[in-house]
C-alpha cells in the first residue's frame, strides 16, 4: 500500500511542492491535498439500495470542534439541518453527493463530506460508507432514520422516505471534557439541563470510560424554525433562560413604522396571544429608520420568525422568504386607501396579503390559520375559535327572538 501524506497545513502551491520534495518526492507514492479555502462544511447523507436506487437526505452544515490548542480538530460537534444555505446550493451539494456515490460499489449508507467555497463551488473532500455523525438528527427529524435506511438498503427492502418531518434540527454531540468521574459529572450536568429543553431528545451511548473529545452520546432538538433551534440549544450550552422554563422565541413579528399605527396593531397582537402564539411587536419605519427595516427583514428569518404582520408591509415583502400580511392604516387625509393601494399594487413577484383598512384583528386570525397548516395544535385552537363564534351568533339570535328587539337592546 502506498504511503498516504496529507499536507493541509499551508496556503500556497510553493509550500506544498516543497514538503512534498522534502518527504522523498511523489515518487514515493506521496501526494498533496490542494488548500480548500471553504467557508462552510456540508455533508448529504446518501442512502443506496442493492437494486442501485438512490435517496438522498437533505443537505446539513456540520460544525467542527476547536482543541484547546486552538487549532480544529477532526470531530465533528453541531450538526444543522437543514443547512442555512441559499437553495441552489443544496441542489448543488446533492448532486455532488448522488454523483459520487453513484460512482462507488457497495448498498447502504454513505455520509458525503464536502466543502462549500466562497465563490458558491462544492467540493468533493470525504465520503464515509457507513451511518455517521451528521445522520444522526434523522432519528428524530426525518421520516426514515439513517438506520433504519442502512437496514432496508443492505436487506434488499424499498427506501425510505428520506425527508424532514419537523422543519428544522440541530444536533449535538457530548464530547468528553474530562477524564474519569468528572467528566461523567459534566456530561450528565448537560444532560440534565437538555432534558428541560422543549423539542429535546437525549441519547447516551453508555461507554463505560471517559476520556477528553471522546463521544458519549448526543442531544437532537428539533422546533418549527432554525432560529427556534438554535435558541433552544444556546439555552442549554450556555444557560440563558435555564430555570426550567426555557426562553421561548417569537414565531411572528408585528411592525409598524410609528407608535401612532399601535392602537390599531394591538389587535393582532391580541389574538396571538389568544391563541398563545410567541410574538414581537417592534417599531421599524421604512422611511425614518431604512436600514433597520432592512435589518429585520433580512434576519427575520435566521431569528426563528415565521411571518410578518406589517403595517402597510410592502417593502418588508420585498426583503424577506416569509409571508407577510399588511394591514392597512387609516390616515388622517386619505383614510386608508393611500395604504391599502400601496399593498395591493405591489409588482409581480412581491406578493403581499391583506385585511380590511384598521382590522388588524383579521391579521391575526390570518397568521393562526397560516401557521396552523403545519401546526396541529394551532389548527384545533383555530376550529374551537370558530365553533365558539358561531354558538355566540346562535345565542343572540335566540335571545332576539324570544325578547324581540326592544328589549334586546334596552336590558
Amino acid at each position: 500500500m502506498l504511503n498516504k501524506v496529507f499536507l493541509s497545513l499551508c496556503s500556497n502551491n510553493s509550500c506544498f511542492l516543497f514538503l512534498a520534495s522534502a518527504l522523498g518526492g511523489f515518487g514515493r507514492g506521496l501526494y498533496v491535498e490542494k488548500w480548500a479555502p471553504f467557508v462552510k462544511e456540508l455533508a448529504v447523507i446518501v442512502v443506496r439500495g442493492r437494486d442501485n436506487a438512490i435517496v438522498c437526505y437533505p443537505v446539513v452544515e456540520t460544525i467542527h470542534n476547536f482543541g484547546l490548542n486552538g487549532f480544529r480538530e477532526s470531530i465533528c460537534h453541531i450538526v444543522k439541518a437543514p443547512a442555512v444555505v441559499p437553495w441552489k446550493i443544496r441542489q448543488l451539494a446533492s448532486d455532488v453527493a448522488h454523483k459520487a456515490v453513484s460512482s462507488l460499489e457497495g448498498a447502504g449508507v454513505f455520509a458525503v463530506e464536502l466543502f462549500l467555497t466562497s465563490d458558491g463551488q462544492i467540493l468533493l473532500n470525504e465520503v464515509a460508507p457507513r451511518p455517521h455523525n451528521s445522520g444522526h438528527h434523522t432519528i428524530e427529524s426525518c421520516y426514515t432514520s439513517q438506520y433504519e435506511q442502512h437496514l432496508r438498503a443492505v436487506l434488499g427492502l424499498p427506501l425510505g422516505d428520506p425527508s424532514m418531518k419537523t422543519p428544522a434540527a440541530m444536533m449535538y454531540n457530548l464530547l468528553g471534557e474530562d477524564e474519569g468521574d468528572q467528566g461523567f459529572h459534566l456530561a450528565h450536568q448537560m444532560i440534565a439541563k437538555a432534558l428541560t429543553i422543549p423539542g429535546a431528545n437525549v441519547h447516551w451511548y453508555d461507554k463505560p470510560e471517559m476520556r477528553k473529545q471522546r463521544k458519549m452520546g448526543h442531544v437532537t432538538i428539533v422546533g418549527p424554525s432554525m432560529g427556534v433551534v438554535e435558541a433552544r440549544m444556546n439555552s442549554m450550552l450556555v444557560g440563558r433562560g435555564y430555570d426550567g422554563q426555557p426562553a421561548i422565541p417569537p414565531r411572528i413579528g408585528i411592525i409598524m413604522g410609528s407608535d401612532s399605527d399601535l392602537p390599531v396593531m394591538k389587535d393582532a397582537s391580541k389574538i396571538l396571544t389568544m391563541f398563545g402564539v410567541p410574538h414581537e411587536v417592534r417599531i421599524v419605519s421604512a422611511h425614518r429608520t431604512p436600514e433597520l427595516m432592512c435589518s429585520y427583514a433580512a434576519s427575520a428569518r435566521d431569528r426563528g420568525l415565521q411571518l410578518i404582520i406589517a403595517g402597510a408591509g410592502g417593502m418588508v415583502a420585498s426583503l424577506t422568504p416569509l409571508p407577510v400580511i399588511g394591514v392597512p392604516v387609516r390616515s388622517s387625509s386619505l383614510d386608508g386607501m393611500d395604504s391599502l393601494l400601496s399593498i395591493v399594487q405591489m409588482p409581480r413577484g412581491v406578493p403581499v396579503a391583506t385585511v380590511a383598512i384598521n382590522n388588524a384583528t383579521n391579521a391575526g386570525l390570518l397568521a393562526v390559520r397560516i401557521l396552523g397548516a403545519g401546526d396541529p395544535d394551532l389548527l384545533a385552537r383555530m376550529s374551537q375559535y370558530q365553533e365558539d363564534t358561531r354558538e355566540e351568533v346562535l345565542r343572540k339570535a335566540e335571545k332576539l327572538q324570544s325578547q324581540g328587539w326592544e328589549s334586546y337592546l334596552n336590558p
